[in-house]
């Protein structure tokens, strides 16, 4: 899979395939907001590894997650093209606006409940084959909800 260049490359799907580290995740489609250019992102010191910083988005502050790091991904290449998925996190009654830094975004898919394989209730809901790799299909929700 290589990363999308421009609204031709998108196809028909529920979930955003994107690349962080060594794996390819699924965001589902209902809670992307926006990709964009990697964001600018302001460090905070004493945060966990997880939290890159703070980043400005439609003129306000937006915690910006690096995606590689919460899903425990091996490195991978060198990103050419990284992006910031601005995403709905956590439950319906109280989501909130964050990015996730991401290497590239990749393509729309189909991910079918049915056809997940694990998963442990947290971040990660399951795997799914598509394009002959293991993609992890994620749970925006579990951002939200306390460990």
């Amino acid at each position: 899979m290589e990363a999308f260049t421009d609204a031709k490359a998108w196809k028909a799907g529920n979930h955003l395939l994107v690349r962080a580290g060594g794996y390819v995740c699924a965001l589902p489609l209902g809670s992307v907001r926006r990709v964009v250019r990697a964001l600018p992102v302001h460090a905070l010191p004493g945060a966990r590894a997880e939290l890159r910083g703070l980043a400005e988005f439609a003129g306000e502050p937006m915690p910006v997650l690096d995606l590689a790091r919460l899903v425990q991904a091996p490195p991978g290449a060198l990103p050419a093209q990284p992006v910031t998925v601005v995403v709905w996190a956590g439950p319906p009654d109280a989501r909130s606006m964050v990015g996730l830094a991401a290497d590239a975004a990749l393509e729309m898919a189909d991910v079918s409940p049915g056809t997940m394989v694990g998963g442990g209730g947290g971040l990660v809901r399951g795997e799914v084959g598509i394009g002959g790799e293991v993609v992890r299909v994620l749970d925006l929700e579990a951002l939200g909800r306390e460990p």
